[in-house]
């Protein structure tokens, strides 16, 4: 195969591949999060890329520090200046940073193997080998929602930072085994993983695999005459963060705050054990029906027994660590790939309390695996002989992921072929079903003369969902709007159910959308067949009886019930308690301090209204806040002089 002799070919058919093969997907719509973050965020929608706006977007997040992901947040600025909310700019956008990542992975992978060789320089062989890291990276199934889900954006800006300070560092060390200068280059992955802290949080991460990178494939390159600053960068860039980011974890034990999740820390961590190892499986042995966003079929660890696999898959990590860790010299690449995979996941895997599953966590761990596993085929296998043998099915091997792929990126290119291939392949989910049913029931109004084929599905959508889980608070919501959409009372047995499962149930972020309550108090203003008053309030009340929402869940229902009293009921006084007790659940919230602001004015407590006001201006963090409260003062300033 005389093609396969050359890697920068492969790297530029690898890059080209990758563009059309995502190509279909760049129109898809914009998805859960992304609605969040970005289309329903006015304060990310920026029509110049004048200082000011640029400094507004910059401060869109809803997020506080470490959470506000500012790089990221301007960039979707920049993406709607120039092209308002079209999902296609986003998504190219996302591609293009996928496509400069992969050449990183390029450029990465050839400093680890110039490492290997003590800074010797690089085969021929050594190239294909980091030609065809990148070309596996670049087409692996499991990147397909960090490029096309637009919210993702963090995570892709993240690893394009991280790879570059990991280059960068690498190069510095290299340049330095050569008796030249390269402490500018080691000093120069500082700033970039910065950057990449800017745009998500997984960049802390570069201590340690650096750390990593030290203790295998590094360790054999010289660091000659500046031995004294090698040994000072190490201190500063690897000891010194790591023993900073041991102490900030000690003293902030809100980190570990489970309130919300349906899950408690020891069995987030017992059934991370398995995840690992289900990543593995997925990264060698793409499976398109275990692929998606929802992956709440997936039973927790109750105990180290329950199930069985949790101790094997434990047992398994302790193995494979100790292993990396003791072979590091025998076998550098082994515990290169191993040790950079486990570090990788070292914030998000752990004990932190994060969704259970999700597939973006891989797209810089997975650089690690993806080696060792070319490595073994082009490498290894010439070693044994079989080269040829090897390559084909080397090449077999990436021709299958392309494929999967490609039938994801199809599944990503609209909304209805997202959903019901996510409830296709997730059956068990009750996510998965509610949103399926939830892609129906909007679809009601346009299906003609008759709705109730689309009605029967989406019910079956939703009774699979409370089938596989009776607390599914979403499902029931799901129900009760399919009734009032078919102009039908809702069961008030239904009703009971939901209001005693809001009352006392599980009420994370992922077992109860808080849009639903907005819903609903849409719904009452519309011209379709109403809850009655004490329902929709009943419904209300349960919720926020329940101890157990986060600050910004409750915060959102009292906003929705502020809006109900403001809008729908015309109790004025009940919506004035609403509007305080969301600011009390979200004190830094400015919007509910505007919302508050609205309800004293129709109260006529003009004095009160000013004095809201002046607690917004205190939050007030762009110039279009500032103009709208000026605006608002200067209305009531008008009313008070007549």
């Amino acid at each position: 195969m005389p093609i396969l002799k050359h890697g920068n070919l492969i790297l530029l058919v690898a890059l080209l591949v990758t563009a059309v093969v995502y190509a279909g997907g760049l129109n898809g719509p914009f998805l859960f999060d992304d609605h969040i973050h970005i289309t329903q965020n006015r304060w990310v929608k920026i029509d110049t890329l004048g200082w000011t706006d640029l400094a507004q977007a910059w401060h869109s997040s809803f997020s506080a520090f470490p959470s506000n992901r500012p790089l990221a947040q301007l960039s979707f600025g920049v993406n709607h200046a120039l092209s308002g909310l079209d999902p296609w700019a986003f998504k190219t956008t996302n591609l293009v940073i996928h496509l400069l990542s992969g050449l990183l992975v390029f450029v990465f992978i050839r400093l680890v193997l110039r490492a290997l060789a003590g800074g010797a320089p690089l085969t021929q062989r050594d190239t294909l080998v980091a030609a065809a890291v990148a070309a596996v990276w670049l087409l692996h199934p499991m990147h397909v929602s960090t490029v096309l889900y637009a919210v993702q954006r963090m995570t892709g800006l993240s690893t394009l930072f991280t790879l570059a300070a990991l280059s960068s560092y690498f190069w510095g060390r290299i340049r330095i085994a050569e008796e030249r200068s390269g402490a500018l280059w080691i000093l120069g992955a500082i700033p970039l993983a910065a950057l990449g802290f800017l745009a998500k949080e997984i960049a802390v991460l570069l201590p340690l695999l650096l750390l990593v990178s030290e203790l295998t494939v590094l360790r054999g390159v010289s660091a000659g005459h500046q031995r004294r600053f090698v040994r000072a960068a190490w201190i500063l860039m690897v000891a010194l963060p790591l023993l900073a980011g041991t102490a900030y974890f000690f003293t902030h034990p809100g980190l570990l705050n489970y309130d919300g999740r349906p899950f408690s820390l020891e069995e987030r961590v017992l059934t991370q054990t398995r995840i690992l190892w289900l990543y593995v499986r997925w990264l060698f042995v793409p499976d398109i029906s275990a692929f998606g966003l929802f992956h709440d079929d997936i039973a927790l660890s109750t105990g180290l027994t329950s199930p069985i696999t949790t101790l094997i898959s434990a047992i398994g990590l302790l193995g494979v660590t100790l292993a990396a860790l003791l072979m590091r010299r025998r076998l550098p690449v082994f515990s290169f790939a191993v040790m950079f995979f486990l570090a990788g996941h070292a914030l998000e895997s752990t004990v932190l309390p994060l969704e259970m599953v999700f597939e973006h966590r891989n797209y810089l761990p997975s650089v690690g695996l993806l080696f060792l596993l070319v490595y073994l085929v082009i490498v290894s296998a010439s070693g044994l002989k079989i080269s040829n043998a090897a390559r084909v099915l080397g090449v077999l091997l990436l021709a299958s992921y392309t494929a999967v792929t490609y039938i994801r990126v199809d599944n990503w290119s609209s909304l209805s072929n997202f959903l019901l291939s996510s409830a296709e392949n997730h059956p068990n989910s009750p996510r998965a079903n509610f949103m399926a049913a939830q892609l129906l029931i909007s679809s009601l109004d346009k299906a003609g003369r008759d709705p109730q084929p689309l009605a029967d599905a989406a019910r079956t959508f939703l009774n699979n969902g409370l089938a596989n889980d009776p607390r599914c608070i979403n499902c029931m919501f799901g129900l009760l709007v399919l009734d009032l959409h078919l102009s039908n009372q809702p069961d008030p047995a239904l009703t009971g159910h939901l209001r005693d499962s809001l009352r006392a149930g599980d009420v994370g972020a992922t077992e109860v959308a808080i849009s639903q309550f907005s819903y609903l108090v849409r719904w009452q203003q519309s011209d379709g067949v109403k809850l009655p008053p004490r329902e929709l309030e009943s419904i209300f009340d349960a919720a926020l009886a329940n101890p157990g929402w986060n600050h910004t869940g409750r915060a959102g229902i009292e906003a929705a019930y502020r809006e109900y009293h403001e809008k729908v009921s015309g109790n004025l006084d009940a919506a004035l308690i609403h509007a305080k007790a969301a600011i009390r659940s979200w004190p830094d919230q400015w919007s509910y301090h505007m919302q508050l602001v609205q309800v004293l004015r129709k109260l006529g407590n003009d004095d009160a209204a000013l004095a809201a006001l002046e607690n917004a201006d205190r939050l007030a963090d762009n110039q279009k806040q500032q103009q709208q409260m000026a605006e608002v003062r200067a209305a009531i300033q008008r009313e008070q002089s007549k």
